[in-house]
């Protein structure tokens, strides 16, 4: 017990010390994912509202790569620049409409990339999940939120 206190103290010293040292590195810093979310709604063939879900259990498969693409399509992209504590944060947002040809269960909305080998998904939203009908449109709104590219 008399070595507990003085062990826990050297301990959050040593930890506090490497997160100072690692804040004060040099060189560009790359723009760091804070966020990703998506709304998807469903309507049915004459419009009427279907479901609506909201989800932030989003998963990135491969970040830097995501990144470069956002950057290389960026166009595609509505974005608004806000400062928070002095750090320029990027917020983009685009949509995806899919009108499905027959009935299943959606439960996941992706984002993917046409590759010459196929498909790749860079990003998965997992949801609850919700029947569509064939004529049912849906339409994901995407937003990601990530630092601004120094």
């Amino acid at each position: 017990m008399r070595y507990l206190i003085p062990s826990a103290l050297i301990c959050c010293v040593l930890m506090s010390s490497v997160g100072i040292s690692f804040a004060q590195t040099a060189g560009p810093t790359p723009q760091q994912l804070l966020g990703i979310f998506a709304q998807i709604v469903i309507r049915d063939s004459s419009g009427n509202l279907v479901s609506y879900l909201e989800t932030s259990n989003v998963r990135i498969n491969d970040q830097e790569n995501f990144n470069q693409i956002i950057n290389e399509n960026i166009n595609q992209f509505k974005k608004t620049t806000v400062t928070v504590q002095g750090q320029d944060i990027e917020i983009l947002q685009v949509n995806d409409t899919l009108v499905h040809q027959s009935p299943t269960i959606v439960s996941l909305n992706l984002i993917s990339l046409k590759t010459p080998s196929g498909p790749k998904v860079l990003v998965v939203a997992n949801h609850d999940g919700f029947p569509v009908a064939p004529g049912d449109k849906m339409t994901t709104y995407w937003t990601i939120v990530r630092t601004a590219g120094s």
